[in-house]
C-alpha cells in the first residue's frame, strides 16, 4: 500500500468532514477524548494552577451539559465566554474546556470581550440550532468575591467555588430564539 493509500482518511475509517451522526464520544477517530475522572488535577495540568475563575468555568460547563442534555466531548455545543480579555477572567475559558469537553481547535468555544464584571456571562447553544440558548450569568457578589485573588487564597476560593450551591454562584437563563435569528 502506497503512502497516499495508507493515509487516505476514507480508507483509515475516518470521515473527511464531521457530521451530526458522529456526535458520540469515541464515535470517530477525532472524538477519542474521555472526561477526566479528576477534574481538579486536569485543570491544574492544563492551566498550571487551580483558581476560582477556572473552577467557575468548569461548573458552568458541567451545568450546560446537564441543561442541554448532552455528554462531555461531543462537540455539540457552541460556547462563547464573555469576559474582560485579561487574567484572571480569561481563566474561565480553561475551566469551560475541562467541564464541557469543547475545544478551541474545534471552534466550539471562544472568548468575546466584556468590558466589566457586570457584563461577564457565558452564552451556550446547540450547534444544530435546536433547543434554547443558555445565558449563564455569574452573580455580581460572587464575582466581586473572587476578583483579584491573592495567590495564597487561590486554593481556598477554588474549593469554595466547587462546593457552593450552584444558584449561589450563577444563574441560568433560557432564551428561545426563532430559526431566523440563528
Amino acid at each position: 500500500m502506497g503512502f497516499s493509500e495508507k493515509h487516505d482518511p476514507q480508507r483509515a475509517g475516518h470521515s473527511r468532514t464531521r457530521s451530526a451522526g458522529d456526535a458520540a464520544v469515541g464515535g470517530n477517530a477525532y472524538k477519542q477524548g474521555q472526561e477526566p475522572e479528576d477534574w481538579w488535577s486536569e485543570i491544574k495540568r492544563m492551566h498550571g494552577h487551580v483558581g476560582p475563575w477556572n473552577v467557575l468555568g468548569w461548573r458552568i460547563g458541567k451545568a450546560a451539559l446537564r441543561e442541554l442534555d448532552t455528554k462531555w466531548g461531543r462537540h455539540e455545543l457552541d460556547i462563547i465566554c464573555y469576559v474582560p480579555l485579561k487574567t484572571p477572567y480569561s481563566c474561565m475559558a480553561d475551566g469551560l474546556i475541562i467541564g464541557s469537553g469543547n475545544a478551541m481547535g474545534w471552534l466550539d468555544i471562544r472568548l468575546a470581550e466584556a468590558t466589566c464584571l457586570d457584563l461577564i456571562h457565558v452564552c451556550i447553544h446547540r450547534k444544530n440550532g435546536t433547543g434554547p440558548i443558555l445565558l449563564m450569568k455569574p452573580h455580581r457578589a460572587y464575582l466581586q468575591h473572587i476578583d483579584a485573588p491573592k495567590p495564597e487564597e487561590l486554593e481556598k476560593l477554588s474549593r469554595e467555588c466547587s462546593t457552593m450551591k450552584e444558584s449561589d454562584v450563577f444563574e441560568i437563563q433560557r432564551v428561545t430564539a426563532s430559526k431566523t435569528q440563528r
